[in-house]
């Protein structure tokens, strides 16, 4: 499921960066259940300052994530973001069992390239774990 919903995040974003304006940015992560990480976004529209919607895809030693939302993060001295966000565990993740699905919504603050994260996920499917908090650090560029 998690890679059906990535290819079609991806062709969606593709279609949209041919049809208007549209930026792509990098965050470099660490955080709690994903450990390291790095994602790859792209925010819809002309950068202006306002929110714009954005899609982002995230894989890190814990997990992997991909968000959908409204973002204004590293394009003023503040910025902040609102987003949903399926969130799959692997390999070793920090306080949650690996192969569980989570839905939840995320929290970004950002103070110029730094950006601060914070989540609630509820477990989706079979698993132990119902619920699953996240907080990250990270670098946007």
């Amino acid at each position: 499921m998690t890679k059906r919903l990535l290819a079609i995040g991806i062709l969606a974003g593709l279609a949209i960066q041919n049809s208007t304006a549209a930026n792509g940015f990098t965050v470099l992560r660490v955080s709690t259940p994903l450990i390291a990480s790095a994602s790859a976004g792209l925010k819809l529209g002309a950068p202006n300052g306002d929110m714009r919607p954005s899609m982002q895809a995230e894989a890190g030693i814990g997990g992997g994530r991909i968000a959908l939302g409204l973002d204004n993060t590293g394009e003023a001295n503040f910025g902040y973001a609102f987003k949903a966000a399926i969130l799959r565990t692997w390999i070793e993740p920090l306080s949650v069992d690996e192969n569980q699905t989570f839905l939840g919504i995320e929290l970004e603050l950002s103070v110029k390239q730094l950006v601060l994260s914070a989540g609630g996920y509820h477990r989706v499917g079979e698993g132990d774990d119902d619920w699953l908090g996240s907080v990250g650090l990270g670098l946007i560029f």
